[in-house]
């Protein structure tokens, strides 16, 4: 069973967009929770990039691509394939142009904050959770699981597992190019606020959660690469890489310490090359003696989303503490 609330934040209040400071929150229940006074433990569902709470919940059919309602995602999971059931949280990190990637921005939301300290808190008093981090884990897609990964490696009183699917990463390789693709979407026009299309809609979201700059109307971000020259502003995309899991994990080797898992998994044929990210990351764990499992599939980038979904469920059933 799915309970849909709209949940008001202060932490997303705080946003120079306008956005609703009212947001989306689902929670899935297991079955049996009803008839009994048990308490669960505490998965929360990132969404990615181009995706809402209530797009994950009830996908649209209409597109190429069939997604089936998350519900019937789940419900396996805790049923033949016998993992422990468990509370699932999915909290929605939309702002205007897209997603705010789940982490803290004065322009686009504290989203960070937000998953961390407000829904945490909620679901907490609403819900028979157990509410100690040794029974809560995020996992997420894209750029949820980016988002998997900040929330996560930031609040290791909060959470103690992440697993982090298909992850934006290794940003100098994978997302550099973004800029340049909306520049040419609009040349021979400078740029000047989203447009209808994705590669600026992403770039100004991207803009606004890693280099927000409230001092700069009528946008508020610092772009990172300059019109028309195109050149690289080091400065700006510096702030960017700040976000960067490749980059971060060595300033967060002290809080990784503390958790209890690490789930890192990739489709080794995805359309953004963010395999490389999830290697690359793997290599530095390993470096640093973090303890964590790497994996990948044989998928591109979504194509076996839910399945990587269900398998990342299954690892915190067994990483996280159960009643």
């Amino acid at each position: 069973m799915i309970i849909h609330t709209r949940h008001e934040s202060v932490f997303l209040a705080r946003n120079m967009l306008g956005d609703s400071a009212e947001h989306d929150l689902y929670v899935y229940v297991p079955r049996g929770y009803e008839d009994s006074d048990r308490r669960y433990a505490t998965a929360f569902l990132l969404h990615a990039f181009g995706e809402s709470a209530a797009t994950v919940v009830s996908p649209d059919t209409s597109g190429e691509r069939w997604r089936p309602p998350i519900e019937d995602v789940l419900d396996p999971v805790f049923g033949r394939m016998g993992v422990p059931p468990m509370i699932v949280v999915i909290p929605d990190g939309n702002c205007r142009w897209g997603c705010g990637q789940w982490i803290d921005s004065p322009v686009s939301g504290f989203f960070g904050s937000y998953v961390a300290k407000d829904v945490v808190s909620y679901v907490d008093a609403n819900y028979r959770t157990i509410p100690a981090a040794a029974s809560r884990g995020v996992f997420g897609f894209s750029s949820g699981g980016m988002g998997a990964w900040n929330v996560v490696s930031q609040n290791p009183d909060v959470f103690t597992a992440m697993a982090v699917l298909s992850a934006d990463t290794f940003l100098d390789m994978t997302h550099k190019v973004f800029t340049y693709k909306f520049f040419n979407s609009i040349w021979p026009e400078p740029p000047n606020g989203p447009v209808d299309d994705d590669w600026s809609e992403m770039v100004y979201a991207y803009s606004a959660a890693y280099a927000p700059n409230p001092d700069n109307p009528p946008f508020f971000v610092d772009l990172p690469v300059a019109w028309p020259s195109g050149e690289l502003i080091q400065e700006v995309w510096d702030r960017w890489l700040r976000n960067d899991p490749v980059e971060n994990c060595r300033e967060r080797l002290d809080n990784l310490r503390k958790l209890s898992g690490i789930l890192l998994d990739a489709g080794s044929r995805d359309n953004y090359e963010l395999q490389w990210g999830h290697r690359v990351l793997h290599h530095r764990l390993t470096e640093a003696g973090i303890a964590h499992d790497f994996t990948e599939n044989p998928g591109n980038h979504g194509g076996r989303a839910n399945e990587r979904l269900q398998s990342a469920l299954s690892w915190l059933g067994k990483v996280l503490r159960h009643e």
